[in-house]
């Protein structure tokens, strides 16, 4: 039997010395970092949003920069960013990137995105027509409103203006779902 060292992981300290041992150009190793820290995107925003974001670069200030298909991904992703910080950089950090912040923008989704996404919105014949909804014109039942606002408030899972922002987006869905069950059989005769 061959006396060979064997090489295990635990050689190294971490995944980005593996990375560097393999890969000796600079601008290669950084390229190779990035696309790893890229590759986990999905991982760590969940299904929900793979299909709805994904990152475009990541900035000489180890900002990544996040396409999203629409104002209303950007602000829910927005809610969670901490979250989403602390997860991307369980990846980077082995990789000797640490991610500072992240920046979603609806503005630079490309437009081969926005027409497969529009493809998708009028594929629903029952999404409803809320061109006339005004969320402001919808009242809550009181108790409705509080219990839900309990709810979201006795929450420890994030900090006081995710609880507060979860509590205008479920809100919305809320008055959206009044509208569409009291409002809008009633003006399409």
């Amino acid at each position: 039997m061959d006396k060979k060292k064997e090489l295990l992981y635990s050689d190294f300290n971490s995944l980005g010395s593996v990375v560097d041992s393999v890969v000796q150009n600079s601008n290669l190793r950084q390229g190779m970092k990035r696309a790893t820290i890229f590759k986990f995107w999905a991982q760590v925003v969940g299904k929900k949003f793979e299909k709805y974001s994904k990152i475009e670069a990541l900035n000489q200030q180890n900002i990544l920069i996040v396409a999203c298909a629409n104002a209303a991904v950007s602000s829910e992703l927005t809610m969670f960013k901490s979250d989403i910080l602390k997860k991307i950089n369980v990846y980077s950090k082995p990789l000797g990137v640490e991610i500072l912040d992240i920046n979603f923008s609806h503005k630079i989704w490309k437009n081969e995105r926005q027409e497969s996404l529009a493809v998708e919105a009028t594929e629903n014949p029952h999404k409803p027509d809320l061109s006339n909804f005004n969320p402001d014109e919808i009242v809550l039942d009181a108790d409705d409103f509080n219990a839900v606002k309990a709810s979201v408030m006795n929450n420890s899972f994030a900090s006081e203006e995710q609880r507060t922002k979860m509590l205008d987006a479920i809100i919305l869905n809320l008055k959206i779902q009044k509208y569409v069950e009291e409002v809008l059989p009633h003006r399409n005769p």
